[in-house]
């Protein structure tokens, strides 16, 4: 029924989720999600996961028979590099996740250092971004993430669609500034890691 022209409000009512029971559950979790966000003292991101996430985002690029953590090749680009700096992002991504909860049950933090540390946070998330945005469609900016013209998801879009182009230097510029933002943001991450355990 996604994007059809029966879905309308009838269909909704009576078909799509009479009851409203899925639109109250889905509700309810955002709302959840708000709170839990709204009442962290440190914003509670997973970047470990996250990293762990783009390390397997590249992999799936790579032919299977070079998916290998040595190597992992497509065509004229090498995203070896881009995979290792992603595994590194997920290591700083668990020093933090320490430090953070260990300097959280000592009181340890001042209002001004979670301050500091969501500031910190936050960075990681804008500098994911490409100020000319991806090849060919610079209204997505995101560097992980975007749309496919079927509006369905797509991981690494500019290095994903400039593989599927076939088109290996702009698959390598776009390797080359994941590369690069997954360095400024594990740099990022063991900063503020190391900051924390001072503080300690």
């Amino acid at each position: 029924m996604y994007h059809s022209v029966y879905d309308d409000f009838y269909w909704m009512n009576h078909i799509g989720d009479p009851g409203y029971r899925y639109h109250t559950a889905l509700t309810q979790l955002w709302g959840v999600l708000a709170l839990r966000l709204t009442n962290a003292d440190v914003l509670p991101f997973d970047f470990a996961f996250y990293g762990r996430d783009i390390g397997q985002f590249l992999r799936e690029l790579c032919p299977s028979k070079s998916s290998a953590k040595t190597q992992c090749l497509r065509g004229a680009v090498d995203l070896t590099p881009a995979v290792k700096q992603a595994e590194e992002f997920a290591n700083a991504g668990d020093d933090l996740k320490s430090a953070t909860e260990k300097a959280l049950a000592a009181g340890a933090l001042s209002s001004e250092k979670e301050a500091a540390l969501n500031r910190a946070i936050m960075q990681v998330e804008s500098n994911w971004l490409i100020a000319d945005g991806i090849p060919g469609r610079p209204w997505f900016k995101h560097s992980l993430y975007a749309a496919r013209y079927t509006y369905a998801h797509l991981e690494l879009p500019g290095i994903t669609e400039a593989v599927e182009k076939q088109d290996w230097k702009t698959a390598r510029e776009q390797a080359t500034f994941l590369e690069n933002a997954l360095v400024k943001n594990t740099t990022l991450l063991r900063q503020a890691a190391a900051q924390l355990k001072a503080a300690q």
